[in-house]
C-alpha cells in the first residue's frame, strides 16, 4: 500500500508527455556521444546495462531509438531519458555532469538506479540549473539522502519531482526547496520524515503544489500536519500509513475543497466514516482501506458526483451496511470493500440499480450469501473479486457472458458446489475458485472455453476422475 502509485492525473500527464517525443528520425551526434560515455559510466561503477543493449557504440546506431531514450521529432533532440535498473544492487555515485549535454531534456527517469549520492566536481551544486528545460525529474526507490537538496534546489525549471523511498529523514524540506517556485508534485513517500510541516506565507514557492505525497513516513502526530491548510491549491493528498498518535486531522482535510485524490489509508483511524469528506465534491479517488472505521457510508456521499475510485478494504464494520449512498455516481469504476469483522452484512438489496459502471468490484469477507444481483447490470468488468464470503450454488458464468473485457475472477474460499464453463469462448486470464464445495468431474472443454487463461486455481474442492 505505502508503494502504489496515487497520483494518477500528474502521472497520466507525464505519460502524455513522453508519448508526445515520438516520430524522431535520428539524434545529434553530441548527444550520442554523451548516452555512450553516460553507459561507459554506469557500466564501470555499478554494473549497470543488462536492460540497454541497444545502446551501442556504432556510428550509424540512432540513439532516438535506443531504450530508454526519448526524442523531439523535429530537433531529434534528446527530451526523455531513463537509465533503468542496474545490473548489480551496490549502490553508486551519480556524476551529474554527465547529463549536460542533454539541455533539451525534460523528463529525466533515474528511478531504481541504486544511487546513493550525486556530485560535479565541476559545478558542484548548482549543477542541474544547465537542465533549463528539465521539468520532470524521478529519483524514486535509490538510496539517496538528505544531501541532494541542493542538487535539486537549483533545477528551478522542475514542475515534477518523485524522491519516494530512498533514506531522508528530518523535517519536511520546505527552505532547501525554496527556490522551486513553480513545483506542483512531489512525492516524498517511502522516507522518514518527521516534525512539523512548516508551509505558511514566508514559504510561497510551495503555494503551487497541485500534489504532495507524504505516504509512509515517521510522522506520528496530528498536529504535525495542521499547516497543511496553508497548500489550498493541492488537487492530489497522500497521507496513507502514517499509524498517527491521534486521531485524523479530517478538519484540515475537509477545507481542501479542490482536492481530487485523497489517500488515507493504513492509519489505524478508528469511528464512523467523517461525515465532512462528503464535502469534497471535486474527489475523483478516496481511499480509506487498513483502518479501523465502522458505521455505513455517510449519507452525504452521494453528493461526491466525480468519484471514481472508493476503497474501504480492511476496516471493521459490523451490521448492515448499504452501499445505496453510490447509486447516483455515474462515474465510479473502482469499487472495494472488506470488513476484519465477521459480523457485516452487506446489503445487496434486488432492487437496486445503481447508475454506474464498474471495471473494478472487490467485495471480500462482506458475508454475501449470493452473488449481488446489481452485477448483473454491470457490462464493463475487468476484475471482479468476490472471495471470502457464503456464496453458494453455481459459478456465476454470466458474468464472463455479461463482460467480455473481464480479465480476472477470484471466487476463492465460498461455498460454490457446480462449476460449468461458459457457453461463448472467453478471454478471461485469472480464475481462482479454490476452497469451495464442487465436486464432480472437471470440465473437460476449459481449454476451448478460456483459451487465454494464464493462472488457474481450483485447489481445495471435491472433483473426482482424469484431469482433462
Amino acid at each position: 500500500m505505502g508503494g502504489k502509485v496515487f497520483l494518477g492525473k500528474n502521472l497520466i500527464w507525464v505519460m502524455i508527455l513522453l508519448g508526445d517525443l515520438h516520430g524522431y528520425k535520428s539524434c545529434i551526434e553530441k548527444e550520442r556521444n554523451a548516452l555512450w560515455e553516460l553507459k561507459t559510466y554506469m557500466v564501470s561503477s555499478s554494473g549497470w546495462g543488462l536492460d540497454f543493449l541497444t545502446w551501442t557504440n556504432d556510428t550509424k546506431s540512432d540513439c532516438c531509438r535506443w531504450e530508454g531514450i526519448k526524442c523531439n521529432r523535429t530537433s531529434r533532440r534528446v527530451m526523455g531519458l531513463s537509465l533503468g535498473k542496474p545490473l548489480f544492487l551496490d549502490s553508486s555515485l551519480l556524476n551529474l555532469s554527465l547529463l549536460h549535454p542533454f539541455d533539451d531534456v525534460r523528463s529525466l527517469d533515474l528511478s531504481d538506479s541504486g544511487f546513493d549520492g550525486l556530485f560535479d566536481d565541476v559545478e558542484g551544486y548548482t549543477s542541474l540549473r544547465r537542465l533549463r528545460n528539465l521539468e520532470i525529474l524521478d529519483f524514486s526507490s535509490n538510496q539517496l539522502n538528505n544531501s541532494i537538496f541542493p542538487f535539486l534546489n537549483a533545477a528551478t525549471s522542475l514542475t515534477t519531482i518523485f524522491l519516494g523511498y530512498n533514506k531522508m529523514d528530518g523535517s519536511f524540506p520546505v527552505r532547501e526547496l525554496n527556490n522551486l517556485t513553480i513545483l506542483e508534485l512531489l512525492d516524498l513517500s517511502g522516507n522518514s520524515f518527521n516534525g512539523s510541516i512548516s508551509v505558511r506565507a514566508e514559504f510561497p514557492h510551495l503555494k503551487m503544489l497541485k500534489a504532495l505525497n507524504l505516504n509512509d513516513n515517521g510522522f506520528s502526530s496530528p498536529m504535525e500536519l495542521q499547516e497543511l491548510k496553508y497548500l489550498p491549491n493541492l488537487e492530489v493528498l497522500g497521507l496513507a500509513y502514517l499509524e498517527f498518535d491521534g486521531p485524523i486531522p479530517i478538519e484540515v482535510v475537509c477545507k481542501m475543497k479542490n482536492l481530487q485524490e485523497l489517500d488515507l489509508g493504513g492509519n489505524n483511524f478508528v469511528g464512523q466514516i467523517p461525515l465532512c469528506l462528503g464535502s469534497l465534491n471535486k474527489l475523483r479517488l478516496l481511499d480509506l482501506s487498513s483502518n479501523q472505521l465502522v458505521g455505513n457510508l455517510p449519507s452525504n456521499f452521494g453528493s461526491l458526483k466525480s468519484l471514481e475510485y472508493i476503497s474501504l478494504l480492511d476496516n471493521n464494520f459490523t451490521g448492515l451496511f448499504s452501499l445505496n449512498p453510490l447509486t447516483n455516481l455515474t462515474k465510479l469504476k473502482v469499487l472495494k470493500l472488506s470488513s476484519t469483522s465477521d459480523m457485516v452484512q452487506v446489503e445487496t438489496e434486488s432492487t437496486w440499480q445503481p447508475k454506474f459502471q464498474l471495471s473494478v468490484v472487490v467485495l471480500q469477507f462482506c458475508s454475501l450469501e449470493k452473488v449481488p444481483s446489481f452485477l448483473v447490470d454491470q457490462k464493463k468488468l475487468w476484475l471482479v473479486d468476490l472471495s471470502s464470503n457464503k456464496i453458494s450454488g453455481n459459478i456465476p458464468t454470466w458474468l464472463l457472458e455479461n463482460n467480455p473485457e473481464l480479465e480476472v475472477l477470484q471466487l476463492n474460499n465460498n461455498s460454490f458446489t457446480i462449476f460449468k464453463m461458459p457457453t461463448i469462448v472467453h478471454s478471461l486470464m485469472v480464475l481462482d475458485f479454490s476452497a469451495n464445495d464442487i465436486s464432480g468431474l472437471f470440465p473437460d472443454n476449459i481449454g476451448c472455453a478460456l483459451p487465454n487463461m494464464l493462472h488457474m486455481n481450483g485447489s481445495d474442492n471435491g472433483f473426482q476422475g482424469n484431469f482433462p
